[in-house]
């Protein structure tokens, strides 16, 4: 047994020489499809830097990593050339030796990684409990030619299962997995000295048939342009359910007319409520009750409704930026306005982007591939042909809702419950960031204003509507940290409302300015200086328990009046809170108080454990969920990963049914009903995440996991009530 120890400042001038020594392995690959072993009980030790660990090898050739308390990221390093090209991930055989859950690290570097700004590097996690042995499964990003991957942007993913950050823009150096140079594994400092074992890593092979499959993504880039079809699939793969010609798409109407009239639920009243369930009271309108202590909607009828609906029924999903990405295209599909083509009628100019290459470059091209599709299928009256089949659809597949962001026309008349969706508005607190944007002020006057215009905007055609449910206010706004708002108010101008709010909070409460000062350790000269210019919360007991207490008041304040204006404006309709994306128990807290129903989006694989805040006992709405996989042409997954379609299938159902095991839960909503365009929306998303694909085609693994649940929804909700 080798014990090796390291110094913090000998490590840190060996990190610096080894990123200019030779390095110590020789180049490596493999030709025969086997696993291509990096390290083992046999490998020499001379390839390892070591960096603020203690280093143990046992008898059986195992690392024994034992983490300093000094560097920032205690790890070691196996330095070297590897050509990975032909390899999916590395995996790595670790096991736990510490008595707290650890998170390790695996950082991937390659020749032209930049260490200092991190370009070009890959870093990847795993978390094991205490004793936990796990095979650790590292993916690289995927195996695409450099020069194709160059000339692809604003898409969260890419061919070959490369996605890009969260905000859709590519590094500025990209990962090439074929000229790996170090495999870092390593924790971050947490200064508890923990353990863990190294036993094992190899590269995993890609399986000779899906190299042969996707041979496309070594291909040069006048060979792979344009890369997608007339219909707006990808042209070098195929799958099950792909279109291939017009006749293919016009086909599938007869077919699937027979299929939606075969099958229906049973136990649905015209609402899709329980029409074999208890007979309550009937108000002509939604409203909620609790029932042997779980929560339900109640539909018009009187009868028990639990909301199984899915978002987005609209036309609209798949449209996709075109300006400066032509070439991507089959010349079929219009990219310019001055086309001739019949389909340029759906080229729309735009100036909508979130987070990715279009922001501030003003107005560009759009097209609307979900549109184009229908109206190749349907004809001149694709609009209409498309909301009748989007209601038939519905009933047939078990869901009695529609969800947010879904079209006006669709909620009008498909005769299907609906919830209909309002933003506030007025000034942003400036202080305040978010990835949707800053957070409202809701002490300034135009809040209110703003609120009551928005619902008077949809009351007409809403409020006195048995159909609509209730209205969602806002979306996955920003609520941050306990304690963030107020913060930023305090960081914002002299004339914001929140501010002077908070300002005045604290003057009350402290009253002499040398109190609070005294307090929160500042050095503010007066009131009026801290309103005057940005001012800084300092950490400590003082000023973070009155960050958290003003919170709490912004948070309240924000739900107090949107509660007002919604029961006054439309008193027959429930008011659904914000559908909380990122947040915490204070704002949660708030939402409870002043919601009939508060609502999450939730991407999880499961729900069944949620509880809400202790204290105001309401019920709950998931507004968004949803799984993918990369088998359909698509390149990205969305926010939770499946194998396959199948697997997709099995998750949806497990899903759902752990939301109607859950007492509080009154209703789940798919995120979304079509695809996404496989080259990415507003905001870069082109997630395999609909139940319908951009040509109209149902996914029929999920759809069968639709209905099987669907069709028995309350009988579920009952069966898991009486086992509670």
């Amino acid at each position: 047994m080798t014990v090796y120890r390291t110094s913090t400042a000998f490590l840190s001038a060996l990190v610096f020489l080894s990123l200019l020594a030779v390095p110590l392995v020789a180049q490596e690959t493999a030709s025969d499809g086997a696993e291509l072993v990096i390290f083992d009980a046999t490998t020499p030790l001379d390839s390892i830097r070591l960096q603020d660990v203690e280093l143990t090898r046992g008898d059986d050739g195992a690392l024994a990593i034992k983490n300093g308390t000094k560097d920032n990221w205690p790890g070691i390093h196996f330095e070297g050339k590897w050509d990975l090209s032909q390899y999916d991930a590395l995996v790595l055989d670790v096991r736990s030796t510490s008595e707290n859950e650890i998170t390790l690290f695996c950082r991937m570097d390659c020749a032209v990684s930049n260490p200092t700004t991190l370009d070009g590097v890959v870093t990847r996690s795993a978390t094991l409990k205490p004793g936990e042995k796990k095979r650790w499964r590292v993916e690289f990003y995927g195996n695409l030619n450099p020069e194709v991957r160059a000339k692809l942007f604003a898409m969260r993913g890419k061919p070959g299962g490369i996605k890009t950050d969260e905000y859709s823009n590519d590094a500025k150096i990209a990962f090439d997995k074929g000229t790996l140079t170090a495999i870092r594994p390593f924790e971050n400092q947490n200064g508890r000295g923990d353990s863990w074992v190294l036993e094992r890593i190899a590269a995993i092979p890609i399986e000779p048939e899906r190299l042969e499959k996707e041979a496309y993504l070594q291909w040069s880039p006048d060979q792979f342009f344009p890369m997608i079809d007339e219909f707006g699939q990808f042209k070098h793969a195929d799958w099950p359910g792909k279109t291939h010609s017009l006749e293919e798409l016009r086909d599938q109407i007869a077919r699937e007319d027979a299929e939606l009239a075969a099958n229906q639920p049973t136990e649905f009243d015209e609402y899709g409520g329980w029409e074999k369930g208890p007979q309550l009271q009937a108000t002509g309108a939604f409203r909620v009750e609790k029932l042997d202590g779980a929560w339900y909607l109640v539909d018009p009828n009187g009868r028990l409704f639990w909301s199984h609906g899915v978002d987005c029924v609209n036309f609209n999903t798949a449209t996709t930026p075109v300006t400066d990405r032509e070439f991507y295209f089959d010349p079929a599909i219009p990219t310019s306005l001055d086309s001739n083509s019949e389909f340029r009628r759906f080229l729309y100019k735009s100036s909508n982007s979130v987070n990715n290459y279009y922001v501030g470059r003003g107005e560009f091209l759009t097209y609307n591939l979900s549109a184009a599709n229908l109206y190749k299928k349907f004809g001149e009256n694709w609009r209409d042909a498309a909301t009748d089949q989007a209601r038939r659809r519905l009933r047939s597949w078990g869901l009695n809702t529609i969800g947010n962001w879904s079209d006006v026309d669709v909620c009008a008349r498909a005769k299907t419950p609906y919830t209909a969706t309002v933003s506030s508005g007025g000034p942003s607190i400036e202080g305040s960031k978010g990835y949707w944007g800053k957070f409202v002020d809701p002490f300034a006057p135009e809040f209110e204003r703003a609120i009551r215009k928005s619902l008077e905007a949809v009351k007409a055609r809403t409020a006195d509507d048995p159909y609509c449910v209730g209205y969602f206010v806002d979306n996955e706004i920003s609520w941050g940290e306990k304690g963030s708002l107020a913060r930023a108010a305090l960081l914002s101008p002299e004339k914001q409302p929140a501010k002077k709010a908070y300002v005045a909070w604290l003057r009350e409460k402290y009253g002499d300015v040398a109190r609070f000062n005294n307090a929160w350790g500042t050095k503010a000269e007066s009131w009026d200086a801290i309103l005057a210019a940005p001012f800084e919360t300092p950490n400590g007991d003082a000023p973070d328990a009155d960050s958290d207490a003003f919170y709490a008041v912004i948070c309240e304040k924000y739900f107090e009046q949107i509660a007002a204006a919604v029961h006054e404006i439309a008193p027959k309709k429930l008011y659904l809170g914000c559908r909380f994306a990122w947040t915490n128990d204070l704002a949660r807290a708030a939402a409870q108080k002043y919601c009939d129903v508060v609502s999450y989006n939730f991407y999880r694989r499961s729900i069944g454990d949620f509880k809400p805040v202790d204290g105001v006992d309401k019920p709950v709405m998931i507004g968004e969920f949803h799984f993918g996989a990369l088998d359909r042409g698509l390149f990205h997954t969305g926010l939770v990963p499946c194998e396959d379609q199948e697997a997709r299938a099995k998750s949806y159902e497990e899903y759902v049914k752990s939301a109607l095991g859950n007492p509080w839960i009154v209703g789940a909503h798919w995120f979304e009903y079509q695809d996404e365009a496989v080259t990415g929306r507003f905001d870069g998303e082109n997630y395999q995440i609909g139940l319908i694909d951009v040509c109209d085609r149902p996914y029929e693994e999920t759809i069968a996991a639709v209905r099987r649940v669907g069709y028995r929804l309350y009988q579920i909700r009952r069966e898991t009530a009486e086992r509670r």
